[in-house]
C-alpha cells in the first residue's frame, strides 16, 4: 500500500505563494509576540520550537485530510493520527522540558496534557482545512462540469447527428425496404436507439460503458449502409467490463470524426480500424482512419459534440488521470485514448 507517494514534494505542489505567505505570517505573529516579552532572548528558542511544531502538525494534518477510505483504510488512518500525535507530543514535551530546564522528577503532567491537546488541535485544524479546500474544489469542478454538460446538451440538441447523416440513412433504408425489406426493422431499431442515446445521455456526467459501445455499434451499422462496399472496417472490441463508468458521447465523437474525414476520399477504399478494451485500471480506445491530403481534422470544425468540447469535458471529469493522443501521419489519422475505470459518480 502506498501512503502519500512523494508526500513532501507534493506539499508545495500547488499554491506556493499561499503557503509562503501563510508560513511568513505565522512566523511574524510569533516574532512580534516574542519581541514584546521582556526576556525575549530566552523566549525565542521556545517560540521557534512552537512555530516548527505548529507547522509540522498543520501540514501533517493537511496530508491526513487529503486521504480517504479509498486510499487508506479507516483503521490505518486512525492509527496514523495516533502515531503522529504521539510523535509530535513527545517532541514538544521533551523539547520544552529541555528549554525550560526541567530536572529529573519534576512534575510535567500539566504540560504533557497541554502539549498533547495543542498537537491534536493543530492536526485537526490541518485536516479540516484540507477537507474544506477539497470540497470547495469539488464544488467548483462540479459547476464547471454542469456548465460544459449544458453546452454539450445544447450542441446535441442543435446538431445531434448531422442532417446529412439522417437524410442519407433514411434514403438507404428506403432502398433496402424495396430490395431487402427484412433488414429494415433491425436497422430502424438501431437508428432509434442511436437517436435516443444522443438525446438523453448528456443528462448524466457518466454512463455505463456498454451504453457507449452499443451507440458505437449502432452508428457503425448505419454507416455501413451509407458507404457500402468501399468501407474496409476492422472492429476489435476485446474484453471489457460493461459496468464501468465513462463520460457519455466521448468515444462516439472520435468514431463519427473518423468516418466523416475518411469519407473525404473521393476514390479508393475507406479504411477504418477501431479497437477497445479494458484492464484493471484503464479503458483503452484506439481508432485510425484514412485521410486525404485535403482532409483536415480541425478542432474548430468538429461534428457532433466536437473534439475541443470533448477534450474540455475529459479535463474536467478525469483531470490528469486520462491520456489522449491524436494526430495525422502518412495519410492516416489516429486517436488513442486511455481513461481510468474507477471514475466517480
Amino acid at each position: 500500500m502506498e501512503i502519500g507517494k512523494h508526500t513532501f514534494s507534493n506539499i508545495f505542489k500547488r499554491g506556493i505563494k499561499i503557503h509562503v505567505m501563510f508560513l511568513s505570517g505565522l512566523f511574524l505573529i510569533l516574532a512580534v509576540i516574542t519581541i514584546q516579552s521582556p526576556d525575549y532572548k530566552q523566549v525565542a528558542p521556545k517560540a521557534i520550537l512552537v512555530y516548527l511544531l505548529m507547522v509540522a502538525c498543520l501540514y501533517s494534518g493537511r496530508w491526513l485530510g487529503k486521504q480517504s477510505p479509498k486510499k487508506i483504510r479507516w483503521v490505518f488512518l486512525v492509527l496514523l493520527f495516533c502515531l503522529l500525535t504521539s510523535f509530535f507530543s513527545l517532541i514538544g514535551i521533551f523539547g520544552m522540558a529541555y528549554l525550560l530546564g526541567y530536572k529529573d522528577g519534576a512534575d510535567v503532567s500539566g504540560y504533557v496534557v497541554i502539549t498533547t491537546l495543542l498537537v491534536i488541535l493543530h492536526l485537526f485544524a490541518g485536516a479540516i482545512i484540507a477537507i474544506i479546500r477539497m470540497l470547495t474544489r469539488q464544488q467548483i469542478n462540479e459547476s464547471r462540469i454542469l456548465q460544459y454538460q449544458a453546452e454539450t446538451e445544447l450542441n446535441l440538441l442543435t446538431s445531434k447527428l448531422s442532417p446529412h447523416f439522417l437524410f442519407n440513412t433514411l434514403n438507404n433504408l428506403y432502398g433496402l425496404s424495396r430490395e431487402e425489406h427484412t433488414k429494415v426493422p433491425e436497422l430502424l431499431l438501431k437508428l432509434s436507439n442511436l437517436l435516443s442515446y444522443t438525446l438523453y445521455s448528456s443528462d448524466e456526467p457518466f454512463v455505463k460503458l456498454k451504453e457507449e459501445v452499443d451507440c458505437i455499434q449502432n452508428f457503425i451499422a448505419l454507416e455501413k449502409i451509407r458507404i457500402g462496399s468501399r468501407l474496409v472496417l476492422e472492429v476489435n472490441i476485446g474484453t471489457y467490463d460493461p459496468t464501468i463508468n465513462i463520460a457519455p458521447m466521448v468515444l462516439i465523437v472520435f468514431v463519427e470524426n473518423a468516418f466523416k474525414h475518411a469519407k473525404s476520399a473521393v476514390y479508393g477504399p475507406i479504411n477504418i480500424f477501431l479497437k477497445l478494451w479494458t484492464d484493471v485500471d484503464f479503458l483503452h480506445f484506439e481508432i485510425e482512419n484514412t485521410m486525404t491530403a485535403q482532409s483536415e481534422i480541425s478542432e474548430d470544425k468538429p461534428s457532433g459534440i466536437g473534439l475541443a468540447t470533448t477534450i474540455k469535458r475529459l479535463d474536467l471529469l478525469y483531470g490528469k488521470a486520462y491520456h489522449l493522443e491524436h494526430g495525422g501521419k502518412d495519410s492516416r489519422y489516429f486517436v488513442k485514448l486511455k481513461t481510468p475505470v474507477n471514475a466517480a459518480y
